[in-house]
């Protein structure tokens, strides 16, 4: 493995564990916050294939993800008032009270993983991993 595909891995795999950490004294598992940021920040009910477009993974994932949260008691889901296929989300007034706090964790978290790192370093690494994210986006030119 190259260097850098290791210390890519490296470096993923201790965020998400510290985030987990973190996550987990309130009901949550990682990734799911990216889940109530999207009905946060939506101020509206989505459907599963609306969060599922937004967060770019497949509708069997936001199901299990919703099937869990609902559990947790930090969404509901109810059938779409026009549509009987469809299956809206909305946040519970505990999902909405864990605004504040988990957006401050998120924050804080990320200012620690970028301590001692300048802002032009930060904006470059933000360059440089978007054009990562792009470059796999496109088809490999080669067969693996």
């Amino acid at each position: 493995m190259g260097d850098f595909i290791g210390l890519f891995s490296q470096v993923t795999k201790a965020s998400k564990e510290a985030f987990e950490r973190t996550l987990q004294q309130y009901g949550l598992h990682a990734g799911q916050h990216f889940l109530l940021e999207q009905l946060w920040d939506a101020q509206e009910d989505l459907t599963i294939g609306e969060l599922a477009s937004r967060l770019d993974v497949e509708d069997p994932s936001i199901t299990r993800s919703v099937q869990r949260m609902a559990r947790q008691g930090l969404v509901e889901k109810y059938p779409h008032p026009i549509d009987a296929r469809q299956v809206l989300v909305r946040l519970t007034l505990k999902g909405q009270a864990l605004e504040p706090v988990i957006r401050q964790i998120m924050a804080t978290g990320e200012e620690y993983m970028l301590t001692n790192v300048s802002p032009i370093e930060r904006a470059l690494l933000m360059r440089i991993l978007a054009q990562i994210q792009e470059n796999l986006e496109q088809k490999f030119p080669f067969h693996i």
